[in-house]
């Protein structure tokens, strides 16, 4: 069997949720000035040959990270994501199992990507052993079998020659932190339906919408998990209630507005019915923020003006 080279930084399960009956979606992107629309499989779109390989490692561990931790990490959340979209017990219910590989997908999706992984690389460049010393407690957990035994081995390998280290390695320990993930575990998360929106929901390669951080009194997660469902992670009550006050359309367009803008290279969508929408937004690298409602509904432009005025 050949080695998996194909890497998707926005896993083929998740996209298939927006496939029609031909078994493709629509892929907006700008390949030179105007965005176009393209009937796509979800396994051609939102890769990087070779994204997660390890260069410098013995060959059979160059697609250690693809074959165990992301193959690990999207085979949980596929089965989290099917439990999410059924109806019956809230996701709070979640086998802990479930719920625990849920976390590990949503962070994944934040760091997995292209453009994270070269700010890691950057970072670990710049960095000496001193810097490693915040994950010598969870060393143990998150050590892979072609780790060194210990951290103290793994540290003095490190400052050999830390530029020559792939910037791969470092997802382990990013996808697989307890801190991250009992942040997650520890917030209140719905699902919320919009069978009656106008539009149904887009998604992009920068699906999370979330606050600037976790730790905030706010703080909070939303990312579509199919054409006509979102879910939300929150800390409280009071913000959950405050996104969850939103209208059918209101949440749906403030939802595609904000991951169209933060998209990089794709929105997807069921069909090409938004390609102006999407063409007015793709490619404006908007950083992740809130998912905030309107803070005057009286006079808040509605969406079908919005569109109109596109």
């Amino acid at each position: 069997m050949s080695e998996p080279n194909r890497h998707h930084y926005i896993p083929v399960f998740y996209l298939k949720q927006w496939t029609g009956s031909d078994g493709r979606l629509c892929e907006y992107s700008r390949p030179h000035e105007v965005v176009r629309a393209k009937r796509k499989h979800p396994s051609a779109t939102g890769y990087v040959d070779g994204l997660y390989s390890l260069p410098d490692a013995p060959p059979e561990q160059v697609q250690r990270i693809e074959k165990q931790l992301m193959r690990s990490v999207d085979d949980w959340a596929a089965k989290a994501l099917s439990a999410l979209l059924q109806d019956g017990p809230a996701p709070a219910q979640l086998d802990p199992r479930l719920a625990l590989g849920w976390c590990r997908f949503l962070y994944s999706l934040i760091v997995r990507n292209p453009e994270h992984l070269e700010l890691a690389r950057q970072k670990m460049a710049s960095l000496g052993p001193e810097n490693l010393e915040s994950i010598r407690e969870d060393y143990p957990t998150l050590r892979t079998p072609a780790d060194p035994v210990t951290f103290d081995e793994y540290k003095a390998k490190f400052a050999l020659n830390p530029i020559s280290i792939a910037a791969p390695t470092a997802l382990p320990y990013l996808i697989n932190s307890r801190r991250v993930a009992r942040e997650l575990a520890s917030f209140i998360w719905i699902t919320r339906p919009v069978l009656s929106a106008k539009r149904t929901i887009l998604t992009s390669d920068r699906p999370i919408i979330m606050t600037n951080g976790l730790a905030r009194s706010d703080a909070h997660i939303v990312i579509p998990i199919s054409p006509r469902v979102l879910f939300i992670a929150s800390r409280n009550e009071k913000t959950n209630d405050s996104i969850n006050s939103m209208t059918t359309d209101e949440i749906v367009e403030t939802t595609n507005n904000k991951v169209a803008e933060q998209a990089i290279k794709y929105v997807y969508g069921v069909d090409d019915t938004q390609l102006r929408f999407v063409a007015n937004r793709l490619g404006k690298k908007v950083r992740s923020s809130p998912l905030e409602p309107p803070t005057n509904r009286a006079t808040c432009q509605h969406p079908a003006s919005a569109r109109q005025a596109e």
